[in-house]
C-alpha cells in the first residue's frame, strides 16, 4: 500500500466468490480463506504478485489464481494460459501501436503519471524500475496459445486497477 492510484471506474475484482466457484472466461473475482495448498502450482511471479494454476499441466480452460493483494484474499480467473508482461513491454507495445484508450491504458497512463511523471503515451523513463515494482500486466489467453480471446489485467500497489478483454 501507500501512494496508490485512486481511479474513478470500480476495480473489476470487486465481487466475492466461495472456493470451488468456476468463473466465465473475462471475469476475476476475489475467493478468501484458500490455502496455498489449494490454489495449486506457483508458476510466476511479478511486481510483489504471484500467479498459481490449478493444473498446470493442462492445456484446457481452469481456475487460475493470484495472490498478492492487500486484503490477504486471491482473485481467481478462467484461463487455459496466463503470462505476466511488465511495464517496459507494455509500452513497448501499446506505445509502438500507438494504444492509448480502454480501460487498461486509461488506468496505466494515471498510475505512470502518478509515479513516473510522464506525459500521457510517453514512456515511464528514469522511475521505470520503481513503476515496475509494483505494477505488472496479466494476460489471460481462453485457447492455449496466443491467439484468439485474451483478457488484460493492469495490477498495481496490491490491485486489480482494471480490465480489459478482447476478441
Amino acid at each position: 500500500g501507500g501512494g496508490s492510484a485512486s481511479l474513478s471506474t470500480p476495480p473489476p475484482d470487486t465481487r466475492e466468490v466461495a472456493p470451488g466457484a468456476t468463473l466465465p472466461f473475462g471475469e476475476v473475482a476475489k475467493v478468501c480463506g484458500l490455502s496455498k495448498r489449494a490454489l495449486g502450482t506457483p508458476v510466476a511471479a511479478e511486481a510483489g504478485f504471484t500467479l498459481y494454476d490449478s493444473a498446470a499441466t493442462s492445456t484446457a480452460r481452469r481456475t487460475q489464481y493470484l495472490t498478492g493483494f492487500d486484503d490477504g484474499c486471491a482473485r481467481q480467473f478462467t484461463a487455459a494460459l496466463a503470462l505476466f508482461g511488465d511495464v517496459a513491454v507494455h509500452e513497448a507495445t501499446a506505445y509502438g501501436a500507438g494504444v492509448t484508450h480502454g480501460p487498461i491504458a486509461r488506468a496505466y497512463e494515471e498510475v505512470k503519471r502518478q509515479i513516473c511523471g510522464a506525459a500521457k503515451g510517453q514512456p515511464c523513463g528514469a522511475a521505470t524500475a520503481r513503476l515496475a515494482r509494483n505494477t505488472s500486466f496479466l494476460t489471460a489467453y481462453a485457447a492455449f496459445g496466443a491467439s484468439g480471446s485474451h483478457a488484460d489485467m493492469l495490477l498495481h500497489d496490491g490491485r486489480v486497477l482494471a480490465m480489459g478483454v478482447e476478441g
